[in-house]
């Protein structure tokens, strides 16, 4: 494609430009937000996060089917920034700024520094859409991250034969992976790219085909095989194999294709609703790439590309918000690729050959024109989420009824009286409480999700909760009267745990606190003799009990 110096020295500079006012926006933002409260997934990873920090290994005293990368990059992540929500998101903010840069490098390689630009810009914007929750560290930040740095490691690695950079994109491609099982689809697109390279290459050479796969597969590998090796030897492969593998692979499952459909058909609308002009420059992108002279490696990789994300974000028919985050480097690319055409209509792409575009001048100018405007409206459009309101505001518009505002008055409730021996049940999927309170779980199950699923293990791991919370007696018990907190989607759910805890409740517990989540606007907290006075009318609460003495 076109070298950056071939490039008018202001399209160098604005390019420049693009790229710092991208980090900027993107580091504003997520500063402001910092405090934004965490939502279930970011709790049960905080929570499993600190237990790997004070030595527990993961699958042991809590149960995910997440793989265990996640849970090291949290780790990491609150080890460097601090164990709070604010320290969270400041590990989100180096993981999103380092994607930004490295999506700059990868199109400045494919297209030019202009198009690295544009793409920098589009990611920025795209990634911190509320319509994705691009705010909460989701795994698939993660993913986009190593899968970026992979990308960007073949490119470079395959026209020279270095297999050094091979092996460190196969590293990064399994890292990628071993962020969340989505990931698999990347390694299988970088597989691909390298066999494809090494066998369409004239002359033909077996050596060099065995050789470069050989040293990407052991470089996609060696992630999970040390993975696999640790939790051997400190005792939970067991457990990892069945949660990450065996019960994955049901979860996979629960959701029929038509209204996986359906789901996939109505985020597509939100999202698109809120970020148009940025998707039709992709798209733009697309149509100039495929349409493109002498443009054939280029074409196939990122068309490649753009597939396997597309497929990463299918599994299990969820398509769940923050799953599209998975699409946007594709999509930041294309756009990059559109801004490149503008800034090099008489000679996008370089080739021997004779281009056909019909254009005979840069179009700078226009091209920053339409990047500003782009932007203004998506910027616009989400204004207030970006510049208004405060966290606690910005996560109530965003997740509605879920109890995600009100967990640090009750973790703090729960902190305050007890010690940090004592430990806490949480009945729902709330791990964010065991997280702010610092106080272990009773049980492994931090989410009671898979406990409404159609799978073979539902009941069992009913029973297995229960027996956990009698052997442990924590000193509280806080039962989440709020159904999405239980993702009660099927009337015939197994009630064996409901059941169970009302008359274990009743035998062993007093109630506490209550909060009452009256309205959007309004939750009411009642503490202790507070508890007389009561009068809940909203529709979802929080019951908090304490171990009768």
């Amino acid at each position: 494609m076109t070298s950056s110096g071939s490039l008018p020295r202001a399209a160098r500079y604005v390019a420049l430009v693009i790229l710092a006012g991208a980090l900027l926006f993107s580091l504003f933002v997520r500063w402001r937000l910092r405090d934004f409260p965490l939502e279930r997934d970011e709790g049960g990873y905080g929570y499993i996060g600190q237990l790997l920090l004070d030595g527990s290994p993961p699958y042991q005293a809590a149960y995910d089917e997440k793989l265990p990368g996640l849970f090291l990059a949290y780790a990491a992540m609150m080890a460097v920034f601090g164990q709070t929500a604010a320290g969270i998101h400041l590990g989100l903010l180096a993981v999103n700024l380092a994607t930004i840069v490295l999506i700059f490098f990868l199109v400045k390689d494919l297209f030019d520094v202009f198009g690295g630009g544009i793409a920098a810009a589009s990611y920025a914007l795209l990634s911190l859409s509320p319509s994705m929750l691009g705010t909460a560290a989701h795994a698939t930040h993660f993913v986009a991250l190593f899968g970026v740095a992979a990308t960007w490691a073949l490119w470079r690695a395959l026209p020279g034969d270095k297999l050094w950079l091979l092996l460190a994109s196969g590293f990064l491609f399994g890292t990628a992976f071993l962020m969340k099982q989505h990931g698999a689809f990347l390694c299988v697109f970088g597989a691909l790219v390298v066999l494809s390279h090494y066998i369409c290459r004239r002359p033909f050479c077996w050596r060099k085909l065995l050789s470069g796969t050989a040293v990407f597969a052991l470089g996609g590998l060696l992630p999970y095989a040390a993975t696999c090796v640790w939790l051997w030897i400190v005792g939970a492969f067991g457990q990892f194999w069945f949660w990450t593998v065996v019960y994955a692979w049901n979860f996979a499952q629960q959701v029929p294709f038509s209204r996986g459909v359906y789901i996939l058909w109505h985020g597509s609308l939100v999202i698109g609703a809120a970020n148009w002009p940025l998707e039709l420059a992709a798209l733009l992108g697309a149509l100039l790439v495929g349409w493109a002279n002498g443009a054939g490696n280029v074409r196939r990789l990122l068309f490649a590309y753009l597939a396997f994300s597309f497929l990463s974000i299918c599994v299990g028919c969820y398509f769940r918000p923050h799953y599209f985050i998975l699409l946007l480097p594709a999509v930041a690319i294309f756009g990059g690729a559109a801004g490149s055409w503008m800034v090099n209509v008489a000679r996008w792409p370089v080739t021997d050959a004779e281009l056909r575009w019909g254009w005979r001048r840069p179009l700078l100018w226009p091209a920053v024109g339409l990047l500003l405007a782009a932007t203004a409206v998506v910027v616009y459009q989400q204004r207030q989420f970006f510049f208004v309101w405060t966290p606690a505001q910005a996560c109530r518009h965003q997740y509605k009824w879920e109890p995600f505002v009100e967990s640090p008055a009750v973790a703090d409730y729960l902190s305050r009286h007890s010690t940090p021996d004592e430990t806490v049940a949480v009945l729902g999927s709330e791990p964010q409480l065991y997280f702010y309170a610092r106080r272990r779980a009773a049980t492994g199950h931090i989410f009671t999700y898979p406990f409404v699923e159609r799978h073979p293990f539902a009941r069992e791991m009913q029973q297995q909760m229960c027996r956990e919370i009698e052997a442990a007696r924590p000193e509280f018990i806080v039962f989440v009267d709020i159904p999405s907190s239980w993702w009660m989607v099927s009337p015939d759910f197994d009630h064996f745990l409901l059941d169970w805890s009302q008359r274990y409740l009743k035998s062993y517990y007093r109630p506490v606190g209550l909060v009452d989540m009256v309205s959007l606007e309004r939750t009411d907290y009642y503490w202790d003799d507070q508890l007389a006075q009561a009068d809940p009318h909203g529709p979802n609460r929080i019951w908090i009990f304490r171990r009768k003495k």
